[in-house]
C-alpha cells in the first residue's frame, strides 16, 4: 500500500488515531497504531467497515481481533512467509512510536519550562531579567521545533519504508501463487481459487473446469531437450492467457498439465474455449535454436466438466480428469466432455 500523505496530513492522522486506541482501551503498539492510522486515513475501506462492525456490536476491540484484522487487511491474507514481514513492519512502527514518545515528552518539558518562564517574567524587576527570560523561551521553542521536525522526518521515512515493504509483500504473495515458468497460477493457487468459487451455491452451479495435457510431451524433452520443452510450456501458458475469457482462471496444474476454471459459464461455452486453445496450440510453431528445424506437431487433449452441487472439489477435478483421459484414449488432440456413461 502507498501512503501518499505529506508530513502535515500524516501528523493529523496520527493525532486522530490515538483517541480511537484510547477509546477501545488498546495499547499504542505497532499493530494497533497501524490499524487505526489506516482507519482514520480511510486507506482500506473494507478495514473501516470491519472495524465499525466490530466496535458497534461489541464493547470494544480485543487484542486477538486486532491481530486478525492486521493480518487480514494490512498483511496479505494468505501470505505464508509473513513472519519476516511482521518483524519489519513492527520495527518501523516501533521506531515511529519511539519518536512520538520523545516528541510528546519534549512537549511536556516545554510546557513546564514555559510555565516557569511566565512566573519568572511576573517577578522580573528589570529589562535585563526580562531579556534573559525571553532568550530562554526562544531557546525552548527552538528545541521543541527541532523535536517536532525530527518526528515529522521520521514519519516521512517510515511511510517510505512501509510503502516499500508493502510492495515487497505484494511481490512475495504473487511469487507464492505464480508458476514462474508460465506466469499462470500454480497448483496451490488453483486449489485455493476453486475452493473459494465453490463455497457459494449460486456461483458454484455455473462453474466449469478444463483440464488439458500436452500430447507426447515427454518426447519433446527426450528429442529436443528441456529448454525446448520449457518453451512449449511457456507458449502454452501464453495461449491460455490470451484465449481464456475474463471470467476464467488459468493455472499450471503440474508438469505438462494445465487447468482453467471458468465461472458463470455453460458447458458449451467452456467447450468453445477449450476448442479455441486447442486449435491455436495446434498452429503453434517453435523454432529449434541453431537449427533450421521447426517444431510444428504440438497438440493437447482437453477434458471438460461442469460442477454438480453437492460434490467435493476433488470429485469435480476427478471428473474433468476422466474426460481428459477419454480424449487421450480416443486419439488425442481433442476435447472431451465428462459423461456418466
Amino acid at each position: 500500500m502507498n501512503y501518499p500523505e505529506n508530513l502535515a496530513s500524516a501528523a493529523e492522522y496520527l493525532k486522530k488515531a490515538i483517541p480511537h486506541m484510547m477509546e477501545q482501551q488498546l495499547p499504542a503498539n505497532p499493530i494497533n497504531y497501524t490499524l487505526w492510522y489506516n482507519y482514520v486515513a480511510n486507506h482500506i475501506p473494507a478495514l473501516n467497515k470491519a472495524l465499525d462492525r466490530i466496535t458497534t456490536k461489541t464493547a470494544g476491540l480485543t487484542p486477538e481481533q486486532s491481530e486478525e484484522l492486521f493480518f487480514n487487511y494490512i498483511i496479505s491474507e494468505h501470505l505464508e512467509d509473513h513472519q519476516q514481514a511482521l518483524k519489519d513492519i513492527t520495527q518501523i512502527a516501533a521506531g515511529l512510536l519511539s519518536n512520538l514518545n520523545n516528541t510528546m515528552d519534549g512537549g511536556e518539558v516545554f510546557d513546564k519550562e514555559l510555565s516557569g518562564h511566565l512566573e519568572q517574567l511576573k517577578a522580573a524587576k528589570s529589562m535585563g531579567e526580562v531579556s534573559q527570560i525571553v532568550d530562554k523561551v526562544i531557546s525552548s521553542s527552538e528545541d521543541i521545533k527541532a523535536s517536532n521536525q525530527h518526528f515529522m522526518e521520521s514519519m516521512q521515512v517510515a511511510n517510505q519504508e512501509i510503502a516499500s515493504l508493502r510492495h515487497q509483500l505484494q511481490q512475495a504473495e504473487k511469487n507464492a501463487y505464480t508458476d514462474q515458468l508460465t506466469q499462470l497460477y500454480n497448483r496451490h493457487a488453483f486449489d485455493r481459487q476453486l475452493e473459494q468459487l465453490l463455497q457459494t451455491e449460486a456461483v458454484a452451479k455455473n462453474v466449469c473446469l478444463i483440464l488439458t495435457d500436452l500430447d507426447h510431451f515427454k518426447s519433446f524433452n527426450d528429442d529436443y531437450g528441456h529448454i525446448i520443452g520449457d518453451r512449449v510450456l511457456q507458449r502454452t501458458g501464453e495461449l491460455i492467457q490470451d484465449y481464456s475469457p475474463d471470467n476464467a482462471i488459468g493455472a499450471r496444474y503440474g508438469g505438462e498439465e494445465f487447468a482453467i476454471i471458468i465461472s458463470n459459464a455453460t458447458i458449451d461455452e467452456t467447450v468453445a474455449v477449450a476448442e479455441k486453445i486447442r486449435t491455436k496450440l495446434q498452429q503453434l510453431r517453435v523454432k529449434i535454436k541453431n537449427s533450421d528445424k521447426v517444431l510444428d506437431n504440438i497438440s493437447a487433449s482437453f477434458g471438460v466438466a461442469q460442477f454438480i452441487i453437492g460434490e467435493t472439489a476433488e470429485n469435480f477435478i476427478d471428473r474433468a480428469d476422466q474426460a481428459l483421459y477419454s480424449a487421450k484414449n480416443n486419439g488425442r488432440n481433442q476435447v472431451a466432455i465428462y459423461s456418466d456413461s
